[in-house]
């Protein structure tokens, strides 16, 4: 059983949740300003500054995406992913305006925060998962991950 005293409010998966979205929109987003456009950016800043961030950044996605898969699996890792979709596609659904025609650019613009808030949602599951379990059920997980 976990202790009450010992655990963490839940306002630790927001702040999870904030942080992913975060991580993931200043990888890349559509606006034109985030680390992507950055180094794809020929002539601004120094190619070693570049390598060192993408490496940094690399190594920053690995080790995040092997504590999601050792969390969820491969199996959950697709559930997680899909039910990601159908949520941020029914918010941008209900969000966005309704048009007669709709507009090319807008839905390619709209898919991309879509895409963009799915990874962030799996990756702040998939982050705070052993913590939501623990909370609900009020047992602790251990995992381990492979070599």
């Amino acid at each position: 059983m976990a202790m009450v005293g010992n655990s963490l409010p839940m306002g630790f998966v927001l702040v999870r949740f904030l942080l992913s979205l975060a991580f993931v929109f200043a990888t890349y987003n559509p606006t034109g300003y985030s680390l992507f456009h950055w180094i794809s950016d020929i002539g601004a800043g120094a190619l070693s500054l570049k390598a060192v961030v993408g490496v940094a950044l690399a190594m920053t996605y690995y080790a995040i995406f092997r504590v999601v898969f050792a969390a969820f699996r491969r199996s959950g890792l697709i559930v997680a992913g899909l039910a990601a979709v159908l949520f941020v596609s029914e918010l941008a659904a209900i969000a966005a305006p309704q048009r007669s025609q709709p507009f090319w650019h807008f839905n390619i613009l709209l898919s991309q925060y879509i895409i963009l808030c799915t990874v962030a949602i799996v990756v702040s599951l998939g982050i705070s998962w052993s913590h939501l379990i623990e909370q609900l059920t009020g047992q602790l997980q251990k995992r381990y991950v492979q070599r």
